[in-house]
């Protein structure tokens, strides 16, 4: 399904709320990465540049950032808040976190549900709670603006933002959208959000500070999920057999991109939603999670999803991460 500007107009207006009202989450694209040195003032830098960058793509649609320590949003008055984050990234010792945290509001108004503009990233190193030390970066993009900027705007971006840092793994396609920092499930996930990922399997669930409490008795070098761009670190590439061997299995229709540190595999030239509904199935998604499936984190604790009784958040989750078996 090739998303024209129309397409990209009805998801960008698509919003799923719960009983009471509540809006859980939309749809759009999402790019995660994962990785190390977060405490290390060189790395913050390199993420502070990168918001420099997701500002130059939305700079009048950005509306509010989060303050360190603070709990209550800031008004964006032109870029200062960029030379805000890149003085704590200087001033920070490496035995303290960082995190920031920006949003495109409609109107430029807060409201109380995930928006389809919004960027964060967290950054420290290792510690008791997290001894691996990893650290973040999380950004959505409304379906429109992929839309209007073709597919390649995220593979570039991907590209870029995974060679400049200390690499694990990560993703980049269609994904659930939530409120940065404040969703990590709910007692009505069963009726918002599991639905809409048992129908669209080539939708993500974007909840990176979740799966990294998840999975922080693991190595670190095993991946949440696949999307269209699955980014991988060499010592993960050399676990499945090196480059050639991943190229051979994966055929023609999913390219391998090099970056320094890693690879990114592409499932088929564009995202794809799919619908089981309809019987839309994605083979390239599911040649590319065959490939991954041995370094698929499986030992899951409490699962990726909040859910209540007698929903088993375990099996929810696992049932989820084999939905293209």
């Amino acid at each position: 399904m090739h998303l024209t500007k129309e397409l990209a107009a009805q998801i960008d207006g698509f919003s799923f709320a719960n009983g009471h009202g509540f809006v859980e989450t939309r749809i759009g694209f999402a790019v995660e990465l994962f990785f190390l040195g977060g405490s290390e003032s060189r790395t913050r830098l390199i993420l502070c540049d990168m918001l420099r960058q997701y500002h130059a793509l939305f700079t009048d649609a950005l509306s509010h950032f989060l303050k360190l320590n603070t709990s209550r949003l800031t008004k964006i008055t032109g870029s200062d808040y960029l030379d805000y984050y890149e003085n704590m990234a200087r001033e920070l010792s490496s035995s303290e976190p960082m995190d920031a945290m920006v949003f495109g509001y409609p109107g430029k108004k807060v409201v109380d549900e995930p928006t389809p503009l919004s960027i964060s990233f967290k950054c420290a190193g290792p510690d008791p709670m997290s001894p691996l030390g990893r650290s973040m970066i999380c950004a959505y993009f409304p379906a429109s603006f992929v839309a209007e900027r073709g597919y390649g705007i995220l593979l570039d971006l991907t590209k870029r933002w995974a060679s400049s840092v200390e690499l694990l793994h990560g993703s980049a396609g269609y994904s659930l959208l939530f409120e940065h920092g404040v969703f990590a499930g709910s007692n009505t996930v069963a009726e918002t959000v599991l639905p809409l990922l048992k129908r669209f399997p080539g939708l993500d669930f974007s909840d990176p500070l979740h799966f990294e409490v998840e999975s922080d008795l693991g190595d670190g070098r095993q991946i949440k999920s696949i999307n269209w761009l699955t980014v991988i670190n060499e010592e993960i590439v050399g676990k499945l057999g090196g480059q050639g061997a991943l190229a051979k299995e994966l055929g023609e229709t999913c390219p391998i991109h090099g970056i320094d540190g890693g690879l990114i595999i592409q499932a088929g030239s564009e995202p794809q939603l799919g619908d089981v509904n309809r019987g839309l199935v994605l083979d390239d998604y599911r040649r590319v999670a065959k490939v991954l499936e041995p370094v698929r984190f499986k030992d899951y604790r409490r699962g990726l999803f909040v859910q209540p009784e007698p929903y088993d958040k375990i099996e929810e989750t696992r049932r989820w991460l084999r939905r293209f078996e």
